[in-house]
């Protein structure tokens, strides 16, 4: 903001914030101090609070998180807050951009304190979100808000149709609402239902059965599968099949037998995925000043996920929270296994598959679990054709997965996707526009979208962008 109006209705520059006196000491100090009242006067001055919370609530009985500051982010808090406005209870369990809320510290400040590897404030990596470095994933702390704005709870189903590694599931999981997601990779519908059932995970009784001294057998047994796995190939056809039953029949049929087989189900699986995460590690940050060897980021990791589980644990029991059902379906975005009319909102992120070559990324998962990655190539949106003709097909398959969003979305529901411009043969993809565009032909009502700027990124982004379009 260049400049702003006083009470009297004078324009005034941020310049008049500076109490500036021309007998002091043109110095450093002076500069520091002029810079210090700048900022105090411009917090007077800018108050996103009151804008979010109007003149019905005291500002002073909430508080947001000290990192929320940029412009999509107060507009998501103001969506979310006027969802539940009416229901401040409600409002403290579930809102994504507060910190307090009544008086009272809001539940996500506990959840986001259950922290991850490489997490930066209360935005993503908590609770299992940082659990197997898939890239491409956005932050869970946008996507609760986005769901809150949404008014999803209880039966109502959030549909996340690229998956990816389960985001989206995680959140609406934990505010409570049904969630379905749909994933075209097997491995990542692997990776993202012992995401979601590792927060289920009685830590206690885990930690009790399983210490330091087993690790060194539950390494070796998961290193020494990876023969067995390779003769055991399989092609996993995209027929909405349930996660579950894939991880099912992965230990039936291609894993060895062994102890391991005798732990519970969700216990073997999170150990799977320590080791995978782990595998990860070592293949990429081989050559480093990073690099380890693998029974060394295998044990690290294992001391990392214990502990993210113990938080997790206590913090669900001591805030009482029962998790949303959930449902992880290896299938594909362009014909979504979900009646017309039955999804009350759809947050989701297509794949950067044309500028990121996903297969390529996870190609040391999909290699251990005896993935067959050329159908896969073949089926996912991004990856199919080649130059000219990629893009082509990708802006197809694009429009009639959002074709399939709006035929499963109830009446008056919203779907949001989180896409960037990414750059494909030196030129800047402009996937926002033309989606605003197709909004209403394929029959959406209303259609916007805020701009978030990149800071870092991957896939050469600059902005990425966050569509609302209603029904």
């Amino acid at each position: 903001m260049d400049n702003m109006r006083n009470g009297k209705g004078r324009l005034l520059s941020i310049l008049d914030f500076i109490n500036s006196n021309p007998s002091m000491d043109r110095s450093k100090n002076f500069k520091e101090d002029s810079k210090q009242k700048l900022l105090m006067n411009l917090e007077k001055k800018i108050d996103p609070l009151s804008w979010i919370l109007g003149d019905d609530f005291k500002k002073e009985d909430f508080e947001l998180f000290e990192d929320v500051g940029q412009i999509y982010e107060l507009q998501l808090a103001k969506m979310e807050f006027d969802s539940f406005k009416e229901k401040m209870d409600i409002f403290r369990r579930r809102t994504a951009y507060f910190k307090k809320v009544n008086g009272k510290k809001s539940y996500h400040y506990f959840i986001s304190n259950v922290r991850g590897k490489g997490q930066i404030g209360h935005t993503n990596q908590y609770l299992t979100h940082w659990f197997y470095p898939y890239k491409g994933k956005f932050h869970g702390q946008m996507i609760k808000a986005i769901i809150n704005f949404m008014g999803a709870s209880d039966d109502d189903i959030i549909l996340d149709p690229f998956m990816g590694s389960g985001t989206t599931l995680i959140e609406a999981s934990v505010v409570g609402t049904k969630s379905f997601g749909i994933e075209i990779n097997p491995a990542l519908c692997i990776v993202s239902q012992i995401k979601l059932d590792s927060m289920k995970i009685d830590y206690p009784e885990f930690r009790e059965n399983i210490t330091e001294m087993d690790l060194p057998r539950i390494f070796k047994y998961f290193n020494g599968a990876k023969t067995y796995l390779s003769e055991r190939k399989w092609e996993i056809e995209a027929n909405n099949q349930n996660a579950k039953d894939i991880l099912e029949e992965l230990w039936d049929n291609h894993f060895p037998d062994s102890f391991v087989k005798e732990y519970p189900f969700r216990w073997r699986n999170l150990l799977l995925l320590i080791y995978l995460h782990a595998l990860s590690d070592y293949t990429y940050l081989k050559g480093t000043s990073k690099e380890k060897s693998l029974w060394d980021f295998f044990y690290l990791n294992f001391e990392e996920y214990s502990r993210t589980i113990k938080g997790t644990y206590e913090t669900f029991k001591e805030l009482d929270i029962t998790l949303g059902d959930y449902t992880i379906i290896l299938g594909s975005a362009l014909d979504i296994p979900l009646s017309n009319n039955s999804v009350k909102g759809i947050v989701t992120s297509p794949p950067y598959s044309i500028a990121l070559d996903y297969v390529k990324n996870d190609l040391h998962l999909l290699t251990y679990l005896g993935i067959d990655t050329k159908k896969l190539r073949n089926e996912m949106v991004g990856l199919k054709g080649r130059k000219a003709e990629k893009l082509k097909l990708y802006e197809r398959d694009i429009r009639k997965s959002i074709e399939e969003m709006y035929r499963v979305l109830k009446k008056g529901g919203w779907a949001s996707i989180v896409l960037g411009d990414v750059v494909v043969n030196d030129k800047r993809t402009d996937f926002c526009e033309k989606i605003i565009r197709w909004a209403p032909e394929i029959g959406f009502t209303d259609a916007y979208a805020m701009k978030r700027p990149i800071l870092g990124g991957f896939a050469r982004l600059r902005y990425e962008y966050v569509i609302f379009l209603q029904k």
